[in-house]
């Protein structure tokens, strides 16, 4: 009788012991999943900031007279009727 018990106690044992290190298993992916799972949030929130800050440009070079004069000046150097335009040139470096 005393053996039996013996043996009880330690297969009652070793299941405590896997149960215990399939926890430990589980709790340690559980938080990866929540690491993992932050970080997918934070790119969320970059995108849906950069989003909102493409959609104001578009809509600034749909509506706004101002913009799409200063992006027409800048990038192809228009300029009006009368207007003089200025060019800067910096000099070279002589050796």
């Amino acid at each position: 009788m005393r053996i039996f018990r013996l043996i009880l106690f330690l297969i009652a044992l070793t299941l405590l012991g896997i149960s215990i290190r399939q926890f430990r298993n589980g709790y340690n992916d559980w938080q990866e999943a929540q690491r993992i799972e932050k970080n997918y949030q934070e790119q969320l929130q970059w995108l849906e900031n950069e989003r909102d800050t493409l959609k104001k440009r578009v809509e600034m070079l749909e509506n706004d007279t101002l913009t799409k004069e200063r992006l027409v000046r800048k990038k192809f150097g228009y300029v009006k009727p009368g207007e003089v335009q200025f060019r800067i040139i910096k000099p070279t470096q002589r050796e």
